[in-house]
């Protein structure tokens, strides 16, 4: 009877975590849906969405690079507590913003909470839970990406304001806060994971490095790199392959969209996949077979022999780049130390926030000077530089 309530309460935060990311993921995918709506609101012109995403990634990334001396100082289950209130107040902000410029500014405490959870949340499953966890944490995500548009659509399909949509993410994000405050307790004093430590070393959390001692770590900014690069070719997969099927290679527009739902989806249901399998795997072996993989599903899309080759490329992209992240995270106690993992992690997490926000914008100017037929060897490029500074990170902490 013990030993079920035991486990019943150290599954508690899982579960708790699975449901927030679904939370985080939802605004991600609502914005494209609202835009133009918001902008007939607002009378704003076209180009104003980035305002509201340099100011909610500028929070997001202050969060990240924070979040390591924040856990350290009290708790990760606190922090999420606190991050999931300043981001559910953002949301709601969104609601009620009466001018643009106010919406803008919401989007500052939107991006904080948000990079705090995800920062916080990878921080814990890296330190406590198997690579498996991982990628369903990170596949949680995804669905709450997917969902979050279905909801938006359905609102603006009955003829109800985007604000509608705001308002049911921001009242989700409050039930999240309080389920993580009812749990608080249960984010302490869980035994690390086998998977983070070296032989012989004991299951004990260790002092604490400073963000100065682990920027001056050359693998953490080895690590980070890998992380901008990996985060910029996932979205720039995502974002050009409908403008490179269409405008280039003469694709209808029904047949690319149906592909460039197929790259998510392949990504999604590889996060699940992988989950399933991902404890009977080496995370190295995993690490390396995926990215290879990606290199040889961006040479597809690249050749461009046939349409249909260089559809399979990019489905077999998203399926290859889907436990990178995760694993990545997951390798990061053991590479760099537990010492060094929480402030590690949330660096790496704020540059996966800035190549999402950099490479895709890199290779729209760039396709404006060469044309669109540059996404196929910037996306192979980038995979195999990726790949070549995984392979020069140190296999473990000296």
């Amino acid at each position: 009877m013990t030993a079920t309530l035991k486990r019943s309460t150290l599954i508690s935060p899982v579960i708790l975590a699975f449901i927030t990311f679904i939370v985080l993921g939802m605004p991600d995918g609502i914005l494209g849906v609202a835009w133009p709506s918001v902008r007939q609101d607002f009378r704003i012109p076209l180009d104003a969405l980035g305002a509201l995403l340099i100011s909610a990634r500028l929070g997001y990334l202050a969060a990240s690079f924070s979040s390591g001396r924040l856990i350290a100082r009290w708790g990760v289950g606190l922090v999420l507590v606190v991050s999931a209130l300043v981001r559910a107040v953002g949301l709601l902000g969104y609601s009620a913003a009466p001018t643009w410029w106010i919406m803008v500014l919401w989007g500052l405490a939107a991006g904080l909470g948000g990079g705090a959870i995800d920062s916080g949340a990878n921080t814990y499953f890296a330190m406590h839970y198997s690579p498996r966890l991982m990628n369903w944490l990170h596949a949680s995500f995804g669905l709450g990406a997917t969902t979050g548009p279905i909801v938006m659509t359905w609102l603006l399909a009955n003829e109800q304001s985007w604000r509608w949509g705001y308002v049911v993410v921001g009242f989700l994000q409050l039930i999240v806060l309080g389920l993580l405050f009812l749990s608080l307790k249960q984010w302490q004093d869980r035994p690390l994971a086998a998977n983070t430590l070296e032989p012989g070393r004991p299951r004990t959390a260790p002092r604490v490095a400073t963000s100065t001692e682990t920027l001056r770590m050359p693998a953490v900014w080895l690590s980070i790199a890998v992380f901008f690069l990996y985060a910029g070719i996932e979205l720039t997969a995502g974002q050009w392959s409908f403008s490179l099927f269409t405008e280039s290679r003469g694709v209808s527009v029904a047949t690319a969209g149906l592909w460039v739902g197929m790259y998510w989806g392949t990504f999604t249901a590889g996060r699940i996949v992988y989950g399933i399998i991902g404890n009977r795997l080496r995370v190295v072996t995993t690490l390396r077979a995926s990215m290879i993989g990606a290199i040889l599903a961006s040479l597809l899309i690249w050749w461009n022999m046939s349409n249909i080759l260089s559809f399979i490329g990019l489905a077999g992209l998203g399926f290859a780049l889907a436990p990178v992240f995760p694993l990545l995270v997951t390798e990061t106690p053991r590479r760099l130390g537990l010492h060094n993992a929480g402030n590690a992690i949330g660096f790496q997490v704020g540059a996966a926030g800035l190549g999402i926000a950099a490479l895709p914008g890199f290779v729209g100017v760039l396709a404006t000077w060469t044309g669109l037929e540059i996404v196929g060897p910037f996306l192979a490029a980038a995979c195999t530089v990726t790949y070549v500074l995984y392979e020069l990170l140190p296999d473990s902490a000296s």
